[in-house]
């Protein structure tokens, strides 16, 4: 009789069968990646490649993207909507929103209607060498005031002191403002300036057919229907409204969500109910908001409202903002802009290491890195995401079915197994199918190694299960990195290794 000799190792299998995203944290779970590029989950769990994209339109200097009957973009000093040039504005950083017909532009206080074509200014003034007052009209022969009945006037330079005030507008004759009785001390009176004003304002957005906007500690919102007036209190529903809040900080963006209207600060939102202003009311909580500089990354998909906060992205539901982007680990990025197709987030944000182009999906909670693409603004229009990158090229996302010339990559996060005692990986094996001229290049290394070795090339058509062969090595971790270009879904990753000593 001999003795049993016990052998020194035994082969084992490792599955992987859901592909999931990027990890940039300690903790990996089985199928998370520490990097990729150009990926989707269009497929999940298997790993297959996001669609290509197409380019919409090239505008130098681009500052902001909004849908309106379209698309209008402001680059530069124009603005365009669906290709033509409907105006012109100052250089730089804009916030624009959408009320009704018209679209309005902030710091330039412009607005575009696109029923009608017609570009102009917010504000109006007029200045006149002299008017005769009576006490409920002001009466300049030969006038045509840029006025509108029910705005709000202010007049000033008036040498009766108590004819400077801001007062409604009743009714515009030919040459005559005519008001409410007693509202001045008649007389005439030179070189009076009337105006109506639109006050500044950093941030801005439309709820409930009303402009709403903040500068400084205040809120404003204009009058019910009408985005050029914020001085209307007629003591009726459709006034305007402001109201001064105390808490610390600047505010860093505003949207409407679920009813209410969301006013952020990094650390603060105030959150304003109502439908009038006899019934508003201002619910202020300590929360993390929005951060500084990503104010456009603010997106309501499916009754929640995404944005990009100091510490990461959140999540909003009408309580405690969420954090859904613990995978982050401990990297931080700021200035981001977002929009969604209504099943995903694109968020373009800036890191340490550049700028990121990544996508969230809703239902499935992982996030995708496409590429590092830097994006100035984003909006969704036709069930398609537009991208206006930094370097004024539009892009439409899911332009097209082909992707014969798109290069992807995946990076796995390392393998141990959980085991703590030495391995020899033996071989892997995947399960994919690669389109017509695809190729896919399978790369390793061991322990964290500085130099990746290329152990397979693969190239053809038919769905098939790849064998990769790995010469064996003892080690503690390994990861994998494929690479390609063309259409290839993976569909099944079969690690094959041997346990050693814990040496």
């Amino acid at each position: 009789m001999l003795p049993v000799l016990n052998p020194g190792s035994e082969t084992a299998k490792q599955y992987t069968v859901a592909f999931r995203g990027i990890q940039w944290g300690s903790e990996a779970a089985e199928g998370e990646l520490s990097h990729c590029e150009n990926l989707s989950t269009a497929q999940f769990p298997c790993l297959s490649q996001r669609p290509p994209r197409e380019a919409a339109g090239a505008y130098p200097q681009p500052s902001a993207l909004v849908t309106k009957d379209g698309l209008v973009v402001i680059h530069g000093t124009e603005v365009v909507h669906n290709g033509v040039v409907v105006g012109h504005v100052t250089a730089g950083d804009k916030q624009t929103a959408v009320i009704g017909d018209y679209v309005v532009i902030f710091p330039d206080k412009a607005y575009y209607n696109a029923a009608t074509g017609q570009f102009g200014s917010m504000e109006a003034e007029i200045v006149l060498p002299e008017a005769v007052f009576t006490d409920a009209s002001i009466t300049a022969e030969g006038t045509a005031f840029p006025f509108r009945t029910g705005d709000a006037v202010t007049v000033s330079g008036c040498a009766a002191a108590e004819n400077n005030k801001t007062v409604i507008l009743r009714e515009v004759e030919d040459g005559t403002l005519r008001f409410y009785e007693n509202t001045f001390t008649a007389g005439t009176e030179r070189q009076v300036t009337l105006r109506r004003q639109v006050p500044e304002l950093d941030f801005i957005c439309e709820s409930n057919y009303r402009l709403w906007g903040t500068h400084g500690s205040t809120i404003y919102g204009s009058r019910y229907g009408d985005p050029f007036n914020f001085q209307v209190f007629d003591g009726l529903s459709g006034d305007s409204y402001h109201i001064d809040v105390a808490s610390e900080g600047d505010f860093t963006g505003c949207i409407p969500y679920s009813g209410h209207i969301c006013f952020f600060k990094e650390n603060t939102l105030h959150k304003l109910y109502g439908s009038k202003p006899s019934n508003f009311q201002l619910i202020t909580a300590q929360v993390c908001g929005v951060q500084a500089g990503s104010h456009r990354s603010m997106c309501v998909i499916n009754e929640t409202l995404f944005y990009k906060g100091v510490d990461g992205v959140y999540a909003y539901t009408g309580g405690v903002p969420e954090p859904v982007s613990g995978s982050f680990g401990p990297r931080r990025f700021s200035h981001a802009c977002a929009a969604s197709d209504n099943s995903r987030y694109y968020i373009s944000m800036q890191g340490e290491d550049g700028w990121h182009l990544l996508t969230y999906d809703v239902l499935r909670g992982i996030w995708l890195r496409e590429d590092g693409l830097h994006c100035v603004d984003m909006t969704r229009y036709e069930g398609q995401v537009y991208l206006l990158a930094e370097d004024g090229t539009l892009w439409r996302t899911a332009a097209g079915q082909d992707r014969s010339q798109l290069h992807w990559s995946v990076t796995f996060c390392p393998f141990s197994e959980t085991i703590l005692n030495r391995k020899g990986y033996s071989r892997f094996l995947l399960r994919l199918e690669l389109e017509e001229g695809a190729w896919l290049q399978a790369e390793l290394r061991r322990n964290g190694e500085q130099a990746w070795e290329t152990i397979q090339t693969v190239s053809g058509g038919r769905a098939r299960t790849v064998s990769i062969p790995v010469l064996p090595a003892r080690c503690d971790s390994v990861e994998l990195r494929l690479t390609g270009q063309g259409g290839c879904v993976l569909r099944t990753l079969v690690r094959e290794f041997t346990v050693g000593s814990d040496v």
